[in-house]
């Protein structure tokens, strides 16, 4: 996973949720900032990156089916 690819992930689930995507970040793995560092150029640790994808997904809002 590239952080292009992270970052893309965060601001569809913030959309998705109505939230902004530091709002994403801080409740995912409580980091406000983290968001700004990705889109700055920084990375994050491969745990980082795995703590919130499993925070966006147990949280994600069912589809309608």
């Amino acid at each position: 996973m590239t952080r292009e690819h992270l970052i893309a992930e965060i601001e569809a689930f913030a959309r998705k949720q109505g939230l902004a995507p530091a709002t994403v970040t801080s409740r995912g793995v409580g980091n406000s900032r983290l968001y700004a560092r990705l889109k700055g150029g920084k990375s994050c640790t491969l745990d980082v990156a795995e703590r919130l994808r499993a925070y966006m997904a147990a949280t994600a809002e069912p589809s309608a089916t």
